[in-house]
């Protein structure tokens, strides 16, 4: 979806929301951590062993949480305000979440030398700091967490993530498409979709 198209997108979505995963079938499936796992048990990335599964997901979900929490333009929160929450945020909670991942490593991944769900999960979160893909948190954000910084390095060579990335070589483009989402003022955005959805009135 196109930055440009989502004020009519969103609306027609059922949790207004992306991604949206289509089955087979037409079936339709929202929620990016409950596709992240099916996803994983067809590829061989989630264990079979149901403790080891248990803190696949733990990390998995911390991952996601972080994210939820992380500062984004609203109707209570201006494009101006976001330089010092990110910086609130990157002192107080993310670094809580960095240091507990980095507690949590086995090596060279998470759970061994077995890549999984979480790997991945943990690489993309990284891998918005490192491309510099939020304006507001230095590069070298993750320097902090060399343990960290040396799990992104594997997951980065695995074979599977080599692959990935010769088939979609595009990251400076979508590094440049998140800089002008940084632009939009979403608040606005949402007004109007929030017009649009109202029931007419005589």
């Amino acid at each position: 979806v196109e930055f440009k198209d989502w004020a009519q997108v969103k609306p027609t979505l059922s949790l207004q929301c992306v991604p949206l995963l289509t089955l087979p079938d037409g079936r339709t499936v929202q929620q990016a951590d409950a596709i992240m796992r099916w996803a994983a048990k067809k590829a061989g990335l989630y264990p079979l062993d149901l403790e080891e599964a248990l803190f696949v997901d733990e990390m998995s979900s911390t991952v996601f949480e972080a994210l939820s929490k992380a500062p984004r333009p609203s109707s209570v929160v201006s494009k101006e305000m976001l330089p010092g929450l990110w910086t609130e945020f990157m002192k107080g909670s993310m670094a809580m979440y960095f240091d507990y991942i980095q507690l949590r490593m086995v090596g060279p991944f998470f759970r061994g030398a077995d890549l999984t769900a979480a790997d991945l999960a943990l690489f993309m979160l990284v891998n918005y700091f490192v491309n510099g893909e939020v304006s507001f948190v230095p590069t070298s954000y993750i320097d902090g967490w060399p343990g960290i910084m040396t799990h992104f390095a594997a997951v980065k060579a695995h074979p599977i993530v080599e692959a990935y990335d010769a088939a979609y070589a595009g990251v400076s483009d979508a590094i440049a498409d998140v800089k002008e989402f940084e632009k939009l003022d979403t608040s606005a955005i949402d007004k109007e979709i929030a017009q649009r959805s109202a029931p007419a009135t005589a």
